[in-house]
């Protein structure tokens, strides 16, 4: 998986290689920061929740009380 410092490693370079090192410190810092902000953005409309482990709990938990109530009726 791709990080922030990796993007911008690789932006930098490119912006180095065409405009100088003024090209690589905005190229770095530009594509850092809005891989930082499209990744927030990202995370915030799909519901927050990075960890799949949680929802998958939450399931199970779900299902065993379920199968509680179907067992006392």
């Amino acid at each position: 998986m791709l990080g922030p410092l990796a993007v911008g490693k690789k932006a930098a370079k490119y912006g180095y290689r065409r405009f100088g090192v003024p090209g690589a410190v905005l190229a770095g810092i530009g594509t850092a920061a809005g891989y930082v902000a499209v990744r927030k953005k990202l995370k915030s409309m799909l519901g927050g929740s990075d960890d799949e482990s949680a929802g998958i709990a939450d399931e199970m938990s779900d299902d065993e009380s379920a199968a509680d109530d179907r067992d006392e009726e």
